[in-house]
């Protein structure tokens, strides 16, 4: 019974220090499921957005279409709270503003208006999607939906708003990421404040935004998912251990046979031969 005890304390400490050693296998697409609580993150911009209204698309209006003009462009902020349920899909609540462009004229002047916008969306990230999760990537493509509203300060007009745009993530640290934010916004023709021109049903019948935005993404939290452990491989790799702690433990008891053999049955010392007689 002593032997059998010790023989098992033997392989517990075996296999313990073979699992320290080694990672364990795990599923590269699968995750554990976190808690609501987990994953969250906050960002911050600094935004260059180029406006085109719908007066800009009406027939005799001689303003060029060529994107951030000085007359149609404004630099601003924007400000985020988002959370990633699973590696590959997240959402976002983005607020930004606050300066804006009616565009009227080729005048930046007269076109200077102040707004706001409230967005929600959602990111897909296709690194995490296509090449399997990692905490240590350090570029990541995320595009996204969204849906929202905007408001004009300056007229007093609010409008809807459909959007995508791509989310690149350069990865600093656990916790902090820069990022360079692309996005185009479609909304309806009041909120520029002078909609309604009624030129086209298409988008040339709506207000654009084109956005720019550089800006840091900081993690709330470990900001990180557990991997789930391939069993089938987990199963594998013990049984793989087993095997070769068994082969160790054969030949450690053909040792001990061998040597509980010579002390049964010691083999006779030579005599030591007489010294000569002087």
């Amino acid at each position: 019974m002593k032997r059998f005890i010790l023989l098992l304390t033997l392989v517990s400490m075996m296999l313990t220090g073979r699992a320290q050693d080694s990672e364990l296998p795990s599923q590269k697409y699968s995750v554990a499921t976190a808690s609501f609580w987990s994953n969250w993150f906050v960002q911050a911009d600094l935004t260059a957005s180029s406006f085109f209204g719908d007066k800009g698309n009406a027939p005799g209006t001689e303003l060029s279409s060529a994107m951030f003009k000085d007359y149609r462009t404004r630099f601003g902020f924007s400000l985020a709270l988002g959370k990633w349920f699973t590696p590959g899909l997240g959402l976002r609540t983005k607020f930004g503003g606050l300066w804006g462009c009616t565009v009227v004229s080729d005048d930046k002047d007269i076109n200077a208006s102040r707004y706001w916008t409230l967005d929600e969306q959602v990111l897909f990230n296709l690194s995490n999607m296509f090449c399997g999760y990692s905490d240590t990537r350090r570029w990541s493509i995320i595009p996204y939906l969204g849906a929202g509203v905007g408001r004009n300060m300056t007229y007093d007009t609010y409008a809807m708003s459909l959007g995508l745009g791509l989310l690149n993530e350069w990865r600093l640290s656990p916790k902090a990421s820069v990022h360079l934010d692309l996005s185009w916004r479609v909304f309806e023709p009041e909120f520029d404040g002078v909609g309604g021109w009624g030129f086209s049903n298409g988008l040339h019948g709506h207000d654009q935004v084109l956005s720019i935005g550089v800006g840091l993404t900081w993690n709330i939290g470990s900001g990180k998912f557990n991997r789930v452990q391939d069993s089938e491989a987990l199963n594998v790799l013990v049984e793989s251990q087993l095997e070769a702690l068994g082969a160790q433990l054969e030949d450690a008891q053909l040792e001990n046979m061998r040597l509980r053999k010579l002390l049964e049955n010691p083999e006779p010392r030579p005599l030591p031969k007489p010294e000569p007689v002087q």
